[in-house]
Protein backbone atom coordinates (compact mmCIF):
# COMPACT_ATOMS: atom_id res chain seq x y z
CA UNK A 1 0.00 0.00 0.00
CA UNK A 2 1.09 3.56 -0.68
CA UNK A 3 1.10 6.39 1.86
CA UNK A 4 -1.24 9.36 1.72
CA UNK A 5 1.63 11.60 0.54
CA UNK A 6 2.42 9.24 -2.34
CA UNK A 7 -1.23 8.96 -3.36
CA UNK A 8 -1.65 12.75 -3.27
CA UNK A 9 1.39 13.15 -5.53
CA UNK A 10 0.17 10.43 -7.89
CA UNK A 11 -3.22 12.12 -8.24
CA UNK A 12 -1.51 15.39 -9.14
CA UNK A 13 1.07 13.93 -11.51
CA UNK A 14 -1.26 11.70 -13.51
CA UNK A 15 -2.98 14.76 -14.99
CA UNK A 16 0.18 16.76 -15.68
CA UNK A 17 2.63 16.79 -18.61
CA UNK A 18 4.68 19.79 -17.54
CA UNK A 19 7.91 17.96 -16.63
CA UNK A 20 8.07 15.50 -19.51
CA UNK A 21 10.72 17.58 -21.33
CA UNK A 22 13.11 17.62 -18.34
CA UNK A 23 13.11 13.89 -17.51
CA UNK A 24 16.57 12.74 -18.68
CA UNK A 25 15.49 9.12 -18.98
CA UNK A 26 12.41 9.95 -21.03
CA UNK A 27 14.38 12.33 -23.26
CA UNK A 28 17.07 9.69 -23.82
CA UNK A 29 14.70 6.80 -24.62
CA UNK A 30 11.80 8.67 -26.20
CA UNK A 31 9.44 6.40 -24.26
CA UNK A 32 6.35 7.95 -22.71
CA UNK A 33 6.48 5.24 -20.03
CA UNK A 34 9.67 6.76 -18.67
CA UNK A 35 8.08 10.04 -17.65
CA UNK A 36 6.67 10.78 -14.17
CA UNK A 37 3.10 11.13 -15.48
CA UNK A 38 3.06 7.64 -16.97
CA UNK A 39 4.41 6.14 -13.74
CA UNK A 40 1.75 8.01 -11.77
CA UNK A 41 -0.97 6.74 -14.09
CA UNK A 42 0.27 3.15 -13.82
CA UNK A 43 0.30 3.35 -10.03
CA UNK A 44 -3.12 5.01 -9.88
CA UNK A 45 -4.67 2.24 -11.98
CA UNK A 46 -2.93 -0.47 -9.98
CA UNK A 47 -3.98 1.13 -6.70
CA UNK A 48 -7.59 1.04 -7.89
CA UNK A 49 -7.16 -2.70 -8.45
CA UNK A 50 -5.69 -3.09 -4.99
CA UNK A 51 -2.29 -4.49 -5.96
CA UNK A 52 0.84 -3.83 -7.97
CA UNK A 53 1.51 -5.83 -11.12
CA UNK A 54 4.83 -7.02 -12.50
CA UNK A 55 4.04 -5.46 -15.89
CA UNK A 56 4.78 -1.97 -14.56
CA UNK A 57 7.86 -2.93 -12.53
CA UNK A 58 10.37 -2.28 -15.31
CA UNK A 59 8.96 1.20 -15.91
CA UNK A 60 9.20 2.06 -12.21
CA UNK A 61 12.87 1.11 -12.12
CA UNK A 62 13.73 3.03 -15.29
CA UNK A 63 14.22 6.25 -13.34
CA UNK A 64 17.41 7.86 -12.03
CA UNK A 65 15.56 9.57 -9.14
CA UNK A 66 17.43 12.74 -10.09
CA UNK A 67 14.52 15.02 -9.08
CA UNK A 68 14.60 17.06 -12.30
CA UNK A 69 10.82 16.70 -12.34
CA UNK A 70 10.48 18.04 -8.80
CA UNK A 71 12.89 20.92 -9.46
CA UNK A 72 10.72 22.02 -12.38
CA UNK A 73 7.34 21.45 -10.68
CA UNK A 74 5.56 24.75 -10.11
CA UNK A 75 3.26 23.13 -7.54
CA UNK A 76 5.96 21.46 -5.46
CA UNK A 77 5.27 17.78 -6.04
CA UNK A 78 8.05 15.18 -5.90
CA UNK A 79 7.45 12.05 -8.02
CA UNK A 80 10.42 10.29 -6.40
CA UNK A 81 8.20 9.81 -3.31
CA UNK A 82 5.79 7.45 -5.04
CA UNK A 83 8.48 5.82 -7.16
CA UNK A 84 10.52 4.80 -4.10
CA UNK A 85 7.41 3.61 -2.26
CA UNK A 86 6.34 1.57 -5.26
CA UNK A 87 9.79 -0.01 -5.47
CA UNK A 88 9.57 -0.99 -1.81
CA UNK A 89 6.21 -2.67 -2.50
CA UNK A 90 7.56 -4.41 -5.60
CA UNK A 91 10.50 -5.79 -3.64
CA UNK A 92 8.22 -6.95 -0.81
CA UNK A 93 5.94 -8.65 -3.32
CA UNK A 94 8.71 -10.39 -5.25
CA UNK A 95 7.88 -8.40 -8.39
CA UNK A 96 11.28 -6.82 -9.03
CA UNK A 97 12.49 -7.23 -12.66
CA UNK A 98 15.15 -9.91 -13.10
CA UNK A 99 17.90 -7.45 -14.08
CA UNK A 100 17.21 -5.35 -11.00
CA UNK A 101 16.99 -8.42 -8.77
CA UNK A 102 20.53 -9.37 -9.80
CA UNK A 103 21.75 -5.92 -8.75
CA UNK A 104 19.96 -6.22 -5.40
CA UNK A 105 21.57 -9.63 -4.87
CA UNK A 106 25.01 -8.14 -5.63
CA UNK A 107 24.27 -5.32 -3.19
CA UNK A 108 23.35 -7.77 -0.43
CA UNK A 109 26.38 -9.93 -1.12
CA UNK A 110 29.09 -7.26 -1.53
CA UNK A 111 27.49 -4.02 -0.21
CA UNK A 112 27.71 -2.38 -3.66
CA UNK A 113 25.84 -2.59 -6.96
CA UNK A 114 28.89 -3.88 -8.83
CA UNK A 115 29.15 -7.24 -7.06
CA UNK A 116 32.82 -6.49 -6.39
CA UNK A 117 34.74 -6.90 -3.16
CA UNK A 118 36.63 -3.81 -1.95
CA UNK A 119 40.02 -4.52 -0.40
CA UNK A 120 40.05 -1.87 2.31
CA UNK A 121 43.33 -3.19 3.74
CA UNK A 122 45.10 -2.23 0.50
CA UNK A 123 43.60 1.26 0.68
CA UNK A 124 44.56 1.69 4.34
CA UNK A 125 48.22 1.48 3.30
CA UNK A 126 47.73 4.75 1.40
CA UNK A 127 46.20 6.54 4.40
CA UNK A 128 47.06 7.58 7.92
CA UNK A 129 45.34 6.16 10.99
CA UNK A 130 43.62 7.95 13.86
CA UNK A 131 43.39 11.28 12.03
CA UNK A 132 41.03 14.18 12.59
CA UNK A 133 39.87 13.92 8.97
CA UNK A 134 37.91 10.91 7.72
CA UNK A 135 37.17 10.49 4.00
CA UNK A 136 34.13 8.53 2.83
CA UNK A 137 34.98 7.77 -0.79
CA UNK A 138 32.15 5.32 -1.46
CA UNK A 139 31.97 2.23 -3.61
CA UNK A 140 31.59 4.04 -6.94
CA UNK A 141 34.85 5.93 -6.42
CA UNK A 142 36.85 3.04 -4.98
CA UNK A 143 35.74 0.55 -7.65
CA UNK A 144 35.09 2.62 -10.77
CA UNK A 145 37.42 5.63 -10.36
CA UNK A 146 40.18 4.77 -7.86
CA UNK A 147 42.57 7.21 -9.53
CA UNK A 148 40.27 10.05 -8.46
CA UNK A 149 40.34 8.89 -4.85
CA UNK A 150 44.14 8.92 -4.91
CA UNK A 151 44.11 12.41 -6.41
CA UNK A 152 41.83 13.65 -3.63
CA UNK A 153 44.02 12.10 -0.93
CA UNK A 154 47.03 13.69 -2.65
CA UNK A 155 45.38 17.12 -2.42
CA UNK A 156 44.78 16.67 1.30
CA UNK A 157 48.40 15.67 1.76
CA UNK A 158 49.59 18.75 -0.16
CA UNK A 159 47.42 20.87 2.10
CA UNK A 160 49.22 19.40 5.12
CA UNK A 161 46.35 17.18 6.20
CA UNK A 162 46.47 13.51 7.09
CA UNK A 163 43.33 11.54 6.38
CA UNK A 164 41.88 8.14 7.13
CA UNK A 165 39.64 6.34 4.66
CA UNK A 166 36.26 5.15 5.90
CA UNK A 167 35.32 1.54 5.29
CA UNK A 168 33.24 1.49 2.08
CA UNK A 169 32.02 -1.99 3.03
CA UNK A 170 29.89 -0.12 5.55
CA UNK A 171 27.26 1.20 3.16
CA UNK A 172 25.75 4.67 3.35
CA UNK A 173 22.62 2.90 1.94
CA UNK A 174 22.33 5.38 -0.94
CA UNK A 175 21.92 2.49 -3.41
CA UNK A 176 19.69 0.49 -1.08
CA UNK A 177 17.41 3.49 -0.59
CA UNK A 178 17.05 4.00 -4.34
CA UNK A 179 16.41 0.32 -5.06
CA UNK A 180 14.34 -0.73 -2.05
CA UNK A 181 12.90 2.50 -0.66
CA UNK A 182 12.45 3.53 2.95
CA UNK A 183 12.16 0.13 4.67
CA UNK A 184 13.33 -1.14 8.04
CA UNK A 185 16.25 -3.10 6.56
CA UNK A 186 17.65 0.03 4.92
CA UNK A 187 17.35 2.07 8.12
CA UNK A 188 19.07 -0.68 10.11
CA UNK A 189 22.04 -0.60 7.73
CA UNK A 190 22.12 3.19 7.95
CA UNK A 191 22.21 3.01 11.75
CA UNK A 192 25.13 0.58 11.58
CA UNK A 193 27.01 2.84 9.16
CA UNK A 194 26.44 5.91 11.35
CA UNK A 195 27.72 4.04 14.39
CA UNK A 196 30.88 2.92 12.61
CA UNK A 197 31.63 6.39 11.25
CA UNK A 198 31.08 7.96 14.67
CA UNK A 199 33.40 5.43 16.33
CA UNK A 200 36.42 6.74 14.40
CA UNK A 201 36.61 9.79 16.63
CA UNK A 202 37.40 12.09 13.69
CA UNK A 203 36.34 15.72 13.74
CA UNK A 204 35.28 15.93 10.11
CA UNK A 205 33.82 13.50 7.55
CA UNK A 206 34.57 14.49 3.94
CA UNK A 207 32.21 12.77 1.50
CA UNK A 208 33.41 12.29 -2.07
CA UNK A 209 30.18 11.01 -3.65
CA UNK A 210 27.17 13.39 -3.55
CA UNK A 211 24.78 10.42 -3.30
CA UNK A 212 26.40 9.41 -0.01
CA UNK A 213 26.47 13.02 1.19
CA UNK A 214 22.70 13.30 0.68
CA UNK A 215 22.21 10.29 2.94
CA UNK A 216 24.50 11.54 5.72
CA UNK A 217 23.35 15.17 5.63
CA UNK A 218 19.64 14.76 4.91
CA UNK A 219 18.17 11.26 5.14
CA UNK A 220 19.94 10.11 8.30
CA UNK A 221 18.73 13.16 10.30
CA UNK A 222 15.22 12.70 8.87
CA UNK A 223 15.29 9.10 10.11
CA UNK A 224 16.59 10.17 13.53
CA UNK A 225 20.00 8.57 12.86
CA UNK A 226 22.89 10.59 14.23
CA UNK A 227 26.43 10.76 12.86
CA UNK A 228 28.61 12.23 15.63
CA UNK A 229 30.95 13.97 13.22
CA UNK A 230 30.70 17.07 11.00
CA UNK A 231 29.77 16.03 7.44
CA UNK A 232 31.02 18.11 4.50
CA UNK A 233 31.09 17.53 0.77
CA UNK A 234 34.49 17.11 -0.87
CA UNK A 235 33.93 20.13 -3.12
CA UNK A 236 33.04 22.50 -0.30
CA UNK A 237 35.97 21.25 1.79
CA UNK A 238 38.50 21.77 -1.01
CA UNK A 239 37.04 25.20 -1.80
CA UNK A 240 37.69 26.04 1.85
CA UNK A 241 41.30 24.86 1.58
CA UNK A 242 41.78 27.18 -1.39
CA UNK A 243 40.30 30.13 0.50
CA UNK A 244 42.63 29.37 3.42
CA UNK A 245 45.66 29.41 1.11
CA UNK A 246 46.46 25.77 1.85
CA UNK A 247 47.08 24.81 -1.79
CA UNK A 248 49.71 26.24 -4.12
CA UNK A 249 47.88 26.24 -7.46
CA UNK A 250 49.56 26.83 -10.82
CA UNK A 251 47.04 28.70 -12.94
CA UNK A 252 46.08 27.09 -16.23
CA UNK A 253 44.73 28.36 -19.53
CA UNK A 254 41.91 26.95 -21.61
CA UNK A 255 38.15 26.63 -21.50
CA UNK A 256 36.16 24.10 -19.48
CA UNK A 257 32.51 23.39 -18.80
CA UNK A 258 31.10 21.94 -15.60
CA UNK A 259 28.53 19.18 -15.17
CA UNK A 260 26.62 19.74 -11.93
CA UNK A 261 25.94 16.36 -10.27
CA UNK A 262 22.18 16.29 -9.71
CA UNK A 263 22.37 15.12 -6.08
CA UNK A 264 24.88 17.85 -5.27
CA UNK A 265 23.06 20.69 -7.04
CA UNK A 266 19.42 19.82 -6.41
CA UNK A 267 19.37 17.80 -3.19
CA UNK A 268 22.21 19.58 -1.37
CA UNK A 269 21.79 22.98 -3.03
CA UNK A 270 25.54 23.22 -3.70
CA UNK A 271 26.56 24.66 -7.04
CA UNK A 272 29.26 27.25 -6.42
CA UNK A 273 32.04 25.39 -4.58
CA UNK A 274 33.12 23.51 -7.71
CA UNK A 275 33.01 26.69 -9.77
CA UNK A 276 35.21 28.34 -7.16
CA UNK A 277 37.74 25.52 -7.57
CA UNK A 278 37.65 25.86 -11.36
CA UNK A 279 38.20 29.61 -11.13
CA UNK A 280 41.16 29.08 -8.79
CA UNK A 281 42.78 26.89 -11.45
CA UNK A 282 42.50 29.76 -13.94
CA UNK A 283 40.24 28.06 -16.45
CA UNK A 284 37.59 29.98 -18.39
CA UNK A 285 34.18 28.44 -17.61
CA UNK A 286 31.60 28.03 -20.37
CA UNK A 287 28.29 27.06 -18.84
CA UNK A 288 25.95 24.50 -20.34
CA UNK A 289 22.33 25.59 -20.74
CA UNK A 290 21.23 22.90 -18.28
CA UNK A 291 23.38 23.75 -15.31
CA UNK A 292 23.15 24.32 -11.57
CA UNK A 293 19.71 23.17 -10.33
CA UNK A 294 18.57 22.68 -13.93
CA UNK A 295 21.37 20.20 -14.57
CA UNK A 296 20.62 17.08 -16.58
CA UNK A 297 21.42 13.77 -14.88
CA UNK A 298 23.78 11.45 -16.75
CA UNK A 299 22.31 8.30 -15.23
CA UNK A 300 23.80 7.48 -11.86
CA UNK A 301 25.37 4.19 -10.86
CA UNK A 302 22.23 2.40 -9.68
CA UNK A 303 20.47 2.82 -13.02
CA UNK A 304 23.73 2.02 -14.85
CA UNK A 305 23.96 -1.28 -12.99
CA UNK A 306 20.71 -2.67 -14.42
CA UNK A 307 20.00 -0.48 -17.46
CA UNK A 308 23.40 0.47 -18.96
CA UNK A 309 21.88 0.98 -22.41
CA UNK A 310 19.73 3.84 -21.06
CA UNK A 311 22.58 5.44 -19.14
CA UNK A 312 24.82 5.30 -22.20
CA UNK A 313 22.28 7.41 -24.10
CA UNK A 314 21.86 9.84 -21.20
CA UNK A 315 25.60 10.31 -20.78
CA UNK A 316 26.20 10.69 -24.52
CA UNK A 317 23.57 13.43 -24.69
CA UNK A 318 25.22 15.26 -21.81
CA UNK A 319 28.68 15.00 -23.40
CA UNK A 320 27.31 16.38 -26.67
CA UNK A 321 25.81 19.34 -24.82
CA UNK A 322 29.17 19.94 -23.15
CA UNK A 323 31.00 19.86 -26.49
CA UNK A 324 28.64 22.49 -27.90
CA UNK A 325 29.91 25.02 -25.35
CA UNK A 326 33.26 25.05 -27.13
CA UNK A 327 35.04 23.84 -24.00
CA UNK A 328 38.04 21.54 -24.17
CA UNK A 329 37.32 19.75 -20.90
CA UNK A 330 34.09 18.56 -19.28
CA UNK A 331 34.63 18.69 -15.51
CA UNK A 332 32.54 16.87 -12.93
CA UNK A 333 32.69 16.41 -9.16
CA UNK A 334 30.93 13.06 -8.79
CA UNK A 335 32.58 9.62 -9.11
CA UNK A 336 29.41 8.14 -10.61
CA UNK A 337 29.11 10.91 -13.19
CA UNK A 338 32.78 10.59 -14.11
CA UNK A 339 32.34 6.84 -14.60
CA UNK A 340 29.33 7.38 -16.88
CA UNK A 341 30.49 10.33 -18.98
CA UNK A 342 32.49 9.67 -22.13
CA UNK A 343 33.46 12.61 -24.28
CA UNK A 344 34.70 10.42 -27.12
CA UNK A 345 36.56 12.44 -29.73
CA UNK A 346 34.68 15.61 -28.88
CA UNK A 347 35.72 16.58 -25.35
CA UNK A 348 37.96 15.40 -22.52
CA UNK A 349 36.20 14.37 -19.31
CA UNK A 350 38.00 15.18 -16.06
CA UNK A 351 37.37 14.71 -12.36
CA UNK A 352 37.69 18.07 -10.61
CA UNK A 353 40.06 16.76 -7.93
CA UNK A 354 42.34 14.99 -10.40
CA UNK A 355 42.44 18.18 -12.45
CA UNK A 356 43.32 20.26 -9.38
CA UNK A 357 45.93 17.73 -8.23
CA UNK A 358 47.73 18.17 -11.54
CA UNK A 359 47.78 21.93 -10.95
CA UNK A 360 49.32 21.81 -7.47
Amino acid sequence: MLTYEAKKTINACRFCWMCRHVCPVGVATGKENNGPRAKAMFLYLNEKKGNLECEIAQDLYECALCNACAANCETGYEPAIYIREARANLAAGGLVPEKVERVIEDLERTVNVYGANIDMQAWEKECKKDCGVLVYAGAAALIKTPENVRAFLSLLNKAGLNASLANANCSSVAAEYDLLGDVAEVREKATKCASELSSHGAEKLIVLDPSDAVMFKQKYPAWGIRVDIEVVTATSFVAGLIDAGKLNIRRQSGRVTYHDPCRLARDLDETEAARHIIAAMGYELSEMLESRKLTRCCGGQVLAAHAPEIVEKMAASRAEEAARTGAEILVTACPGCFANLDGGEYIEVADIFSLLDRCT
